[in-house]
């Protein structure tokens, strides 16, 4: 066939239809990672319409243990600072969400029965899950190694060094089922503020590492991304750490992680009105076991971050897993272990910083 007559045929093809919808046609987006570590849960619940996505503070919201009903409380978004152009200072507005975040106390143990609605008028979405079994960290060893990669460079070959502290950890599996997880490192930070020899404000943050795995199978979830510069970029990235027990089935495996030494070094930052500013940091690796359908979510997820949020015209869209009734969204419940680490306190004056 000529490229003409296949021209042709694939106009001859062509149908055009035409899709309508209701920009009034809203469904309840439900959204949250729920875990047996925590006593105090957080969901979040929007309104998505075909063209926006509001928030959604009016919604009864509801978990279910085992039958036993717990009523989830709205949260106020609370206060972010900004500068304000008229008084040249600084203010506390209000945060402005397209969700809105609902918490609610309870327990949860491996085997659970839980079930998680939300509903508006005449609009209810919901899920039900089991809590799954736990792996386990058997044990974790740290070294500090150096890395060296060569480059090219303009006026010739350069060596660059960064130094990593190396985690060679042991894991378990969940005995007779297939199992699902994520191996976080997480840092968290409790700043508190002094002026007069008194706390005047009390600063709570904790954030997820990107750390480096150097092609380990397992936590690249059967990936290799070392077989050549040409296909590196092809492969899919395992950015939110997730993988299955498919290479340690029943049995333990061995994994390394690589976190840069600085990472663990704590950031002096300004804070004006404050005479003295106390630093207590912790580090902690997380091992998380869920079901398949949000390993599914987190697979998608990587694709999506690995070849890019734009609609290519040759490549398949991705699709996100769902796994709630009657709206959208995921839900996880993880049941999770961890390895802790506990830094000394620091101790530091603002106005002794100075920024170049």
């Amino acid at each position: 066939m000529t490229l003409t007559a296949a021209l042709l045929l694939l106009a001859a093809c062509q149908n055009t239809i035409r899709y309508e919808y209701d920009l009034n046609d809203g469904k309840i987006t439900l959204l949250g990672n729920l875990s047996t570590v925590d006593s105090v849960h957080s969901v979040f619940l929007s309104m998505s319409y075909p063209d926006k996505t509001d928030s959604l503070p009016d919604a009864a919201v509801y978990c279910y243990v085992n039958g036993e009903r717990i009523q989830a409380s709205k949260v106020h978004p609370g206060y972010e600072r900004q500068y304000d152009p008229v008084t040249q200072g600084i203010i506390l507005a209000p945060i402005k969400n397209r969700y809105t975040e609902y918490r609610f106390p309870a327990r949860f143990k491996p085997g659970d029965d839980i079930r998680l609605e939300a509903s508006k008028g005449d609009l209810k979405a919901w899920t039900e899950l089991e809590v799954p079994q736990p792996g386990t960290i058997v044990s974790v060893d740290t070294v500090t190694v150096v890395k060296k990669w060569s480059y090219q460079d303009i006026d010739g070959t350069d060596t660059y060094e960064q130094e990593y502290v190396e985690f060679t950890i042991r894991l378990k599996d969940v005995k007779g089922t297939d199992s699902y997880f994520t191996l976080d490192a997480v840092i968290s930070t409790v700043t508190k503020l002094f002026s007069d020899d008194e706390i005047t404000e009390t600063l709570q943050s904790s954030g997820r590492l990107d750390y480096e795995t150097f092609h380990d199978l397992i936590l690249e979830d059967g990936y290799s991304s070392g077989i050549g510069n040409i296909f590196e970029d092809l492969l899919p990235v395992n950015s939110t750490h997730c993988f299955s027990d498919k290479m340690f089935k029943d049995g333990e495996a061995t994994v390394k992680l690589y976190l840069p030494t600085y990472v663990f070094r704590g950031f002096h930052d300004f804070y004006p009105d404050t005479d003295l500013v106390q630093l207590d940091r912790s580090f902690s690796l997380v091992f998380n076991s869920f079901d398949r359908s949000f390993y599914n979510y987190l697979r998608a997820i990587n694709n999506m971050m690995c070849y890019g949020f734009d609609v290519d015209p040759i490549v398949e869209p991705t699709m996100l897993p769902n796994n709630v009734n009657g709206g959208m969204g995921i839900v996880s419940i993880a049941a999770g272990a961890s390895f802790d680490m506990v830094f000394p306190t620091e101790t530091y004056k603002p106005y002794e910083i100075i920024y170049y």
